[in-house]
């Protein structure tokens, strides 16, 4: 499948979307990342997030700003 200039999503190209560290307002969400669901987050959705690493053996758990979309990754991957 051959990607095009309509392809790329203008809210990664244009700005820094990934916030470290995590601001106290970010919405958590209970499902842990997977390279397919991080990619989906980079992809799909506009907002401001982040990755929640504070547990040494625990997978990171997406954090976002926008609540909706904190609800839209799990509809999606939870």
């Amino acid at each position: 499948m051959t990607k095009t200039i309509e392809d790329i999503n203008l809210y990664t190209w244009f700005m820094e979307r990934k916030v470290t560290p995590c601001p106290n307002h970010f919405t958590k969400t209970s499902t842990p990342l997977t390279d397919e669901s991080k990619l989906w987050i980079y992809e799909r959705l506009a907002g401001r997030f982040s990755f929640d690493t504070s547990t040494f053996f625990a997978d990171a758990n997406p954090l976002f700003e926008d609540p909706k979309e904190a609800m839209m990754y799990e509809l999606a991957w939870g």
